[in-house]
């Protein structure tokens, strides 16, 4: 039970680590956890250390989640019933990685041997697939301290990985090996005991002396203009029946302009902006034009929804001279927001409790064909929708193909209460040091701001605030070795903790331990 008490204090206190708070020290309240797992008498007590531990950790971290959507404004108290079910459900996969990593390692060093890969696979795991949901991540973590400029080489689950390692090895004093003797008590771990904290420690200095260094290569100078539209309208309402924001925003934009004396190169309007218009062909030619009058010399790229073939999509078009030029579609949607699993088949069931919400039946959005820059007339720009913000193989692959500069356009207005809104920004800001691009983001209640290719934020507008921001930036057409070999690197690490398994089990096996 104390044991059980210790993992849950620490699930809590690591939940300081990460950013909106970013006490990042608060990481070491991982070493309890891998210490007692290593030294859990079997598999399932290493197990529920694990789940209890991710169980206070999300509880925490997460809390945003039933705060924001139970508002009577929003979903109602309905939302509390389902928050313990994705709780649960967090907890056994965290409970399945220290258990998994206990049964394959044996008791004692083996399973911290084990520990730092199993940890960073289940992250990248947890980011795939239909129910995607990468929160608490660990590499964020290092956001606020020169460490994180890593990230153009090795990505935010190098980092993660920078992190268990390094809690491995301050964890493995307390860890001593097994004794071949079955009577025998364990051996203490004498080298362990000295060397391996040593080294945690050398990794972390070294990982902030190369950030230091990093942080000191140039960024191109802003030479080009944009204005950052945040409407500040209501999510909800405009759900249920569109309102028709296209004035909001054509007025925002004539006066950001007009202060600035000159047309911006882009203009850019967040997720949904002219939600309920049509955009596209022959019956779009009026939005398009009222759009293009607010800033006639100017690129636009504005969110909507393209409904196409029985088909919805949410989109971000590129608009120049009341033309489209280009349009992407999310590919990676929000679960149990954009699309329900088995919607169709269960519509009875859907729409009992979507009655329940105050809802009407939804509709799944269609994910678009996946992470492709948009065209404008500037060349190709990584344009991406809210959630994709914390996918960085979306960033990746779309800088890789040709994109000089992230656009991130969002509607965070759903984040009413809480960190919500604040960790999504803080995580994206990654995308912007992995990539080695400037970073123009977009919000409907924000958070709208530029943020430079060091992770920095250069400029900001206050949520809640109906306004525009004048943003400055530059094209950039290096490639960070991230973005280069980034694909390599959890196949590589895959096949790392592979050998290692092996490794282990040979050991186990001969040695009886």
């Amino acid at each position: 039970m104390l044991a059980l008490l210790v993992v849950a204090a620490s699930g809590a206190l690591l939940s300081l680590a990460l950013p909106p708070v970013s006490i990042w020290p608060a990481f070491l309240a991982l070493v309890p956890l891998f210490a007692l797992v290593a030294r859990a008498a079997t598999a399932r007590r290493a197990f529920w250390l694990g789940a209890t531990f991710a169980l206070t950790f999300f509880a925490i971290y997460i809390l945003w989640l039933p705060r924001s959507f139970s508002l009577p404004t929003m979903l109602g108290p309905f939302f509390w019933a389902v928050f313990p079910f994705l709780l649960a459900a967090l907890a056994l996969i965290w409970g399945a990685v220290t258990g998994l990593a206990r049964l394959v390692g044996g008791r004692g060093p083996g399973t911290l041997l084990l520990l730092p890969g199993f940890w960073v696979l289940t992250e990248w795991l947890r980011a795939q697939g239909y129910l995607g949901f990468p929160w608490g991540t660990l590499g964020y973590l290092w956001e606020g301290t020169p460490a994180v400029q890593l990230a153009s080489i090795v990505g935010v689950y190098g980092l993660s990985l920078l992190a268990v390692v390094t809690v491995a090895l301050l964890a493995t004093p307390f860890v001593p090996s097994p004794s071949r003797d079955a009577w025998a008590a364990p051996a203490p771990n004498r080298t362990g005991r000295v060397l391996a904290p040593l080294l945690g420690v050398a990794l972390v200095a070294g990982a902030m002396a190369g950030g230091t260094l990093l942080l000191r290569s140039p960024v191109p100078a802003p030479d080009r203009t944009a204005v950052l539209v945040q409407g500040n309208v209501d999510p909800f309402g405009r759900a249920i029946s569109p309102a028709g924001d296209l004035g909001v925003h054509t007025a925002l934009t004539r006066d950001a302009v007009a202060k600035l004396g000159r047309a911006p190169d882009f203009v850019i309007w967040p997720e949904g902006a002219v939600l309920g218009y049509q955009v596209e062909g022959p019956a779009g030619r009026a939005t398009r034009q009222a759009i293009q009058a607010s800033a006639p010399d100017s690129d636009f790229i504005v969110g909507g929804r393209t409904y196409a073939d029985g088909k919805d999509y949410n989109s971000a078009y590129s608009l120049t001279y009341a033309q489209e030029l280009g349009r992407y579609d999310k590919a990676y949607l929000v679960p149990f927001g954009e699309r329900w699993p088995l919607l169709e088949t269960a519509a009875p069931l859907y729409r009992a409790v979507f009655g329940l919400m105050h809802l009407p039946m939804l509709i799944n959005t269609t994910p678009g064909p996946g992470p492709i820059p948009l065209r404008t007339a500037e060349g190709p720009v990584a344009t991406y929708i809210c959630y994709e913000s914390v996918f960085p193989q979306v960033q990746r692959v779309m800088v890789r193909d040709g994109a000089r500069l992230l656009v991130n356009i969002t509607n965070d207005a759903w984040f009413s209460e809480g960190n919500g809104a604040a960790q999504h920004f803080d995580m994206g800001n990654l995308r912007a040091i992995e990539t080695g691009r400037y970073l123009l983001r977009a919000g409907n209640d924000g958070i709208t701001a530029v943020v430079d290719p060091h992770g920095r934020v250069l400029e900001r507008l206050p949520r809640h605030v109906r306004a525009a921001l004048t943003a400055r930036f530059a094209f950039i057409d290096t490639l960070t070795p991230y973005v280069r070999y980034g694909r390599w690197y959890i196949p590589g690490l895959a096949l790392v903790t592979g050998l290692l398994v092996l490794l282990v089990g040979w050991r186990r096996l001969t040695t009886g331990v």
